[in-house]
């Protein structure tokens, strides 16, 4: 079958035999394949405000909802998910064959997999593990010819035996310190160095050679470039590879928590401002030769490539790929649903269920390249702050009253069509609700939900909405406190 619209990718999995389950932490971050799949399934994690309303757009699972007691929960990987008896009964009771759409793959759900009768639409651990280290992105873009920021990979022991001024020396006052051993993404294991007293303090840390009770054997110097973090989602597929339209990456926003690294993510803004033409097509050429190559590979379907533009210069500089689904998702996706645009999930599942199907992919790349407008923010949860069994916040629409300074809820929904103005946003992928008796957040990095809003929140100056910040400060100010708007 030739797909150009959404119409044909629903014809297409229609006349597929079994049953499609979205495989994830949150429900959200699985919902886009029910656009196009008429009987889709999605195991969850955790039980989170949201659920009420995505449920009437799939059948959702949800092992804590199951369990009631977060002890018997597994690890935050989709693996101990997966695996989890209750997990398991529930996945018995559907109709084969059974495909499952994951985060990405881990190296004990392949015998699962076999045991249980499952196909996994994810690239297998090996072949992502072997991609996703930073040395094979060194040693990927030498021999591709791509941009790449001065610096190398060094045993631990380099940032003991060196001071800042041997690597300001080498390269420059500003540069970034990375942990490839930090396998998680979202900015774990990043440190930016601007001064000598961020370094000592960087030391410091690290003097047991361990970072998030990881081991550290490396570490990884590269001068810090100037310009707008931003990123792309590929999808390598069998007609070439397909690529997103540049979207600016927001990092390290205040508003949206308290991180103990540096350049971490927290959400996207898409349309500000058009990206110079030479930049774009950098970006895109880099885009499509990493792709094609990883092809060559065995790699199939959907990864991430971040970029740091240089506008003034015309150029797009990666800086790491994920090989894995990535954080503009299901953003990204329900943007370009909404210009008519097929998400790049369809062809990821199509990839690995290895049917017969026909694209333009020029054709399909210029419809990935148009403008699209909208943001979304990641709200982390307070350090210290308690998750709580009663959500203070609703899943759903809300607006800003300027006379008292604080928001309102309109109404339960998460369709993103129903943002009217600027003064408006959803708050989706949360709040995360437990049963059991309270318990403490120590990550920096454990979200809270989800903020969707119908504009670019971040214009070209790089300052963040004023409406945005407002959202996301109060957003965290009523977590915190347990008030209920």
């Amino acid at each position: 079958m030739f797909i150009h619209d959404i119409q044909q990718v629903n014809a297409l999995f229609k006349s597929l035999p079994g049953t499609f389950v979205g495989v994830g932490m949150t429900a959200f971050s699985r919902i886009i394949p029910a656009s196009f799949l008429k009987t889709y399934h999605i195991v969850a994690l955790h039980k989170t405000g949201d659920l009420p309303l995505l449920r009437k757009k799939a059948h959702i699972f949800c092992l804590e909802e199951e369990t009631e007691n977060l002890n018997l929960t597994p690890g935050q990987n989709s693996a101990g998910l997966l695996i989890h008896p209750r997990t398991r009964r529930f996945l018995d009771g559907i109709s084969r064959p059974k495909y499952l759409f994951l985060y990405q793959d881990y190296p004990e759900l392949r015998s699962a997999a076999r045991a249980n009768g499952w196909t996994l639409l994810t690239n297998p651990p090996q072949l992502r593990q072997t991609i996703g280290k930073r040395k094979f992105f060194k040693e990927m873009a030498a021999e591709l010819g791509l941009h790449q920021a001065p610096g190398d990979i060094y045993p631990i022991e380099a940032i003991h035996k060196k001071g800042y001024e041997e690597w300001r020396h080498f390269l420059g006052p500003a540069f970034v310190v990375q942990l490839p051993e930090i396998e998680r993404g979202g900015g774990r294991g990043t440190f930016f160095i601007r001064t000598n007293e961020d370094y000592r303090q960087l030391q410091g840390r690290l003097a047991e050679n361990r970072w998030r009770d990881t081991p550290l054997e490396s570490v990884s110097f590269h001068r810090f470039l100037d310009g707008i973090p931003a990123s792309v989602v590929v999808c390598v597929t069998r007609h070439g590879t397909l690529v997103s339209a540049l979207q600016r990456q927001l990092l390290d926003l205040p508003c949206c928590g308290d991180f103990a690294e540096d350049g971490v993510f927290c959400g996207h803004s898409w349309g500000a401002s058009p990206w110079p033409e030479a930049a774009r097509k950098s970006a895109f050429e880099q885009a499509c030769r990493i792709g094609d190559f990883l092809g060559t590979l065995g790699y199939k379907g959907i990864l991430g490539i971040d970029f740091i533009v240089q506008e003034k210069q015309g150029k797009a500089c990666p800086i790491e790929i994920n090989p894995r689904l990535t954080g503009a998702l299901p953003m990204l996706s329900l943007l370009h649903l909404q210009s008519g645009i097929i998400p790049l999930e369809a062809f990821h599942m199509l990839e690995f269920l290895e049917i017969p199907y026909r694209i333009n992919r020029d054709a399909l790349n210029s419809r990935y390249a148009e403008t699209i407008q909208g943001s979304q923010l990641l709200v982390f949860r307070p350090p210290g702050s308690e998750n709580r069994g009663n959500a203070s916040l609703k899943s759903g629409l809300y607006e800003y009253e300027p006379t008292n300074g604080g928001f309102r809820f309109l109404k339960e929904t998460l369709e993103y069509q129903h943002i009217q103005s600027e003064n408006q946003f959803i708050l989706s992928d949360g709040p995360r609700l437990t049963t059991n008796k309270a318990s403490r957040c120590r990550d920096s990095h454990s979200r809270l939900c989800r903020l969707l809003f119908s504009y670019p929140v971040m214009g070209m100056k790089g300052v963040l909405s004023p409406q945005a910040l407002l959202a996301a400060e109060w957003v965290r100010e009523n977590t915190a406190k347990g008030d209920t708007p």
